[in-house]
């Protein structure tokens, strides 16, 4: 029970950990939209008036011509002191609700005047399709992934516990019989095997979490939080590991109860 329920801890420390940096990762898919040279101050007021109004975007940021060219001169000074004026357009950068969603903002953006159309792009935007459908695929395997592996382990914990208990009950089967037959009620009979399963669940639940402690503090802690590690375990806030550890105890002793009570039926028919 300590192995299967330190298993399933690690599984969902880094389930819920993969699936905060994939979800980082999918909110930064933003579009670009650029404004045309020649657009007016009034067509450039209504592209961000439809911005704003577009249920499907969740944020939007302009960026003037000038503000383009004071970046590009920071980022490369030796090209753009040669320039005479200023060629980059205006921009907006668009963060939408759901990456998923991309294809259609730009189907209903493009149509609007004051997007600058086959200089940059077709229909004005610069968008990460490929980029949206790839990370779209991985959260979804990830997820679904995550959730299958969770739920083999979480049946092989419940199976563990009702062998463990079958075992008890046979060694005191005729006992059983006996109460069954003087009168004693089921639950009267199951109680003690279900806190005695509820009690292997839970203490092989806290043994667990103390050994996921010694490991973090060893080797996770070290690797993510050392000085050389680009990514810390920081980098992507998770559920908490004092979270997880809680819900181990809680899921220890849910899944010996529900294991020794499910064992319990075939015994009770006398």
């Amino acid at each position: 029970m300590v192995i299967a329920t330190a298993v399933l801890g690690v599984v969902l420390a880094l389930f819920f950990w993969v699936q905060a940096a994939a979800n980082d990762q999918r909110n930064k898919l933003d579009l670009v939209g650029y404004v045309s040279l020649n657009a007016t101050p009034s067509q450039v007021s209504a592209l961000g008036a439809a911005l704003q109004q577009n249920p499907k975007i969740k944020a939007f940021h302009f960026k003037s011509r000038e503000d383009a060219l004071r970046e590009q001169k920071v980022q490369r000074p030796e090209i753009f002191k040669l320039l005479p004026g200023n060629p980059l357009p205006a921009s907006f950068t668009i963060t939408p609700k759901d990456p998923a969603q991309i294809d259609q903002i730009v189907q209903e953006l493009s149509p609007m005047q004051g997007w600058l159309k086959d200089q940059v792009t077709p229909d004005g935007f610069t968008t990460p399709r490929r980029e949206a459908k790839d990370l779209l695929a991985a959260v979804r395997v990830i997820k679904w992934g995550g959730l299958a592996l969770i739920s083999i382990l979480l049946l092989s914990a419940v199976l563990l516990i009702g062998n463990t208990i079958r075992l008890s009950i046979f060694a005191r089967r005729r006992e059983v019989e006996v109460m069954r037959l003087v009168g004693a009620t089921n639950w009267f009979i199951r109680w003690p095997f279900v806190i005695e399963g509820l009690i292997f669940g839970l203490v092989g639940a806290v043994l667990a979490v103390i050994l996921m402690v010694v490991v973090k503090s060893a080797i996770w802690d070290r690797i993510f939080n050392g000085t050389d590690s680009p990514i810390t375990a920081q980098s992507y806030p998770a559920l908490g590991f004092a979270a997880i550890c809680a819900l181990l105890v809680l899921a220890g002793a849910f899944i010996g109860a529900l294991g020794s009570g499910v064992t319990l039926r075939r015994f009770l028919k006398v």
